[in-house]
């Protein structure tokens, strides 16, 4: 099997969300973890798991989907612990924004989120502006804004949707189709949809144009891995890809991960013609590219067994200079 899938089914994320991210810390390389409404801490980054997940709800205010509260603290102070708080929009204490590239902390203070130490390992808030306090979205170069959050309706009384809201015994931290029969998006304008059933529809989405790379696989010329960047998922999209060579046909449900970067296992016979479909309420956006036997953007086995070859022989030659200035020292 081809060494590139490998590594891609190793970091494919079951757990999918039309704007969700994981906060990453590079100096660490780990991502933020809420264990629990007061502990918040961080791990090492994994896109399947709900609780190292976030988005925005506000122009400043950030929820845990794992948990359905708002990143924030207890008290407006240096050295404090950052904790997961009932979303309250004009609470202070929970309003972020981005400072300076990477750095990120409390709206209108000079406080950041910052790793923690090795006496405090929970999340915390800290003046300083060095590495520990530099975030981004992980799997990408950008800043947590980079996915903020955009207006997605209001109602005739111009309040825009309440995230989350409470529907049906469930948190809503975006639009849904859920309790609908017509498939159309919507969201509470409310806390409790339930009990004020005041709601309206979420503006309309277009499907971003995806992008698209073939990989020949390494042992068999008639195995190839297409890969689709569909750019984002909403709840309502829908990621395919078409071939089009001696046989005709549509492949559906992908493996995919990190910012909707999805892969394709296809057998076909050269030449042939892929194309990346992202289908979004009617509107199609699509890419194709043609393939043949010579085309590869893959690793060849030679290309690996060479380059391993030359490693394992370094790594041999490194121990016997040690071994041999040990020996010259006794």
């Amino acid at each position: 099997m081809n060494l590139l899938y490998i590594l891609l089914l190793i970091l494919w994320s079951a757990f999918n969300s039309s704007s969700s991210f994981l906060i990453y810390n590079e100096d660490h390389n780990k991502c933020v973890y809420a264990v629990s409404a007061n502990v918040v801490l961080t791990a090492p980054c994994d896109a399947t798991f709900k609780a190292q997940h976030f988005q925005w709800i506000s122009s400043s205010r950030i929820i845990s989907l794992a948990f359905s509260l708002c990143l924030g603290v207890e008290k407006i102070e240096d050295r404090v612990k950052v904790v997961l708080l009932p979303c309250n929009e004009s609470n202070p204490e929970q309003t972020w924004e981005c400072k300076d590239e990477t750095l990120f902390g409390l709206k209108g203070h000079p406080l950041h989120l910052n790793y923690g130490d090795y006496d405090e390992p929970n999340m915390i808030l800290y003046t300083g502006t060095g590495v520990w306090s530099r975030w981004m979205i992980y799997g990408t170069d950008e800043n947590l804004c980079s996915r903020g959050y955009r207006e997605m309706a209001s109602d005739p009384n111009g309040k825009p949707c309440h995230f989350p809201f409470h529907f049906d015994g469930q948190w809503f931290s975006d639009c849904t189709v859920y309790g609908r029969g017509d498939g159309q998006l919507w969201c509470a304008t409310v806390k409790n949809y339930n009990g004020d059933q005041q709601f309206d529809f979420c503006h309309p989405r277009n499907a971003t144009v995806p992008s698209i790379t073939v990989f020949r696989q390494m042992q068999d010329r008639e195995h190839v891995i297409v890969m689709c960047s569909f750019g984002r998922r909403f709840i309502e999209s829908s990621f395919q890809l078409l071939v089009e060579g001696e046989h005709n046909y549509t492949l559906k449900n992908p493996l995919c991960y990190s910012n909707e970067k999805c892969v394709f296992d296809v057998n076909v016979s050269s030449p042939v013609s892929f194309t990346c479909v992202h289908e979004l309420n009617s509107l199609v956006s699509h890419r194709s590219e043609a393939y043949t036997d010579d085309h590869e953007e893959g690793v060849s086995l030679f290309y690996i067994c060479f380059f391993s070859f030359i490693a394992v022989g370094l790594v041999i030659m490194t121990v016997a200079v040690i071994v041999t200035n040990i020996r010259s020292k006794a």
